[in-house]
């Protein structure tokens, strides 16, 4: 079995994690301003059903026959509106409590990290080409590497850096299991992030 290193992935832009932090929050403050007011959970069910369609962009349920082993996709054709595919177990964990809806809530801000930080990108470019160039993300640095991002984007979304500032005041210490329950995240959710943020030890101590 091969590395998941060694997926092909189309190039995009690179993007430090302050510029993805910076796009998250502007994300937020339009879609979602009341998580960055106090330390709390996004409510992804409210924003797949109810915030994102009136931005365009669509969250919707996918057969195995649809979206083969994945568990999302994010379509970057057309020139409008945006559709994301989340498959069928994803769809019902969402409406799922914490625990249980943690894995469904990280995915679908996964693929909202491409799809807004990388389909304006690529759709720009099948406009010259019916075919994307793509490349090895073991060559990629992690800045450049577009799962990277989406990544780095799901957690600036899930754990606003602003509201983790809150959070460290009101307590002695920022753990793993703090974040993981105020932010409805999982702990290796939690920790992945916090490193990608050089929080101070991770919050592993």
């Amino acid at each position: 079995m091969g590395s998941f290193l060694d997926e092909e992935v189309p190039p995009v832009n690179p993007l430090s994690m302050a510029a993805i932090e910076e796009l998250g929050r502007c994300f937020l403050q339009q879609l979602a301003p009341e998580v960055l007011g106090e330390p709390q959970p996004l409510n992804v069910l409210d924003l797949v059903d109810t915030r994102l369609p009136e931005f365009g962009i669509h969250v919707c349920p996918a057969s195995r026959e649809e979206i083969g082993n994945r568990d999302g996709a994010t379509d970057p054709r057309g020139n409008d509106e945006v559709t994301i595919l989340v498959s069928e177990n994803v769809w019902d964990e969402l409406e799922l409590p914490a625990p249980r809806s943690h894995y469904a809530r990280t995915t679908v801000g996964h693929e909202l990290g491409h799809a807004v930080l990388h389909v304006p990108v690529l759709r720009r470019r099948l406009l010259r080409s019916d075919v994307l160039a793509r490349t090895q993300r073991a060559n990629l640095r992690a800045y450049e590497d577009p799962e990277w991002q989406a990544w780095a984007f799901a957690g600036a979304i899930l754990i606003p850096s602003a509201t983790l500032r809150m959070l460290q005041a009101q307590h002695s210490r920022v753990s793993l299991d703090l974040v993981s329950s105020t932010y409805e995240v999982s702990i290796d959710m939690a920790q992945s992030h916090l490193r990608r943020l050089k929080w101070p030890n991770h919050g592993l101590d």
